[in-house]
């Protein structure tokens, strides 16, 4: 959040997002921005997939899928293009995933065991898409009607 809010960088991120050609303009380099946002986000997850590599014990191929889809699944349930929101989704999809875990034997009457944790980030996901698909996207594209 201080990086994107706080800094030169960030401002400069804000504004290629937003129309890079005017960007440019006020003399941003849009490609410099588009490479130092790729860096810092490949950095990011190289030091997660690390964090992950070590605390699993092992390294594989596949190893970013499952983290991967659960962090796309927090950024679309707090709203995607908003950093907090994203943020508070991924803490409200870890609760929601942890009180599904302990409670999913009583909630299938003993058929599924805690190791099911992760059905509730796919229930979620499809929840959020399937309820507010084109919610934010409808509203935004309404105008006011002259009279």
């Amino acid at each position: 959040m201080y990086l994107v809010n706080r800094t030169r960088l960030g401002r400069a991120m804000r504004a290629t997002a937003e129309n890079p050609r005017v960007a440019a303009l006020m003399g941003v380099k849009p490609d410099t921005v588009i490479s130092a946002t790729f860096v810092i986000g490949a950095a990011l997850a190289a030091l997660a997939g690390v964090m992950y590599a070590a605390n699993y014990g092992s390294v594989q191929h596949t190893m970013g899928f499952l983290p991967g889809l659960k962090a796309f699944t927090a950024a679309v349930f707090g709203g995607i293009g908003n950093l907090a929101g994203a943020m508070v989704g991924g803490v409200l999809l870890g609760l929601i995933e942890s009180l599904g875990a302990g409670y999913i034997g009583d909630l299938t009457g003993g058929v599924l065991g805690s190791h099911y944790q992760d059905i509730f980030a796919f229930i979620v996901l499809i929840l959020v898409l399937t309820l507010q698909a084109a919610g934010p996207a409808r509203r935004a594209r309404r105008r006011p009607r002259l009279r």
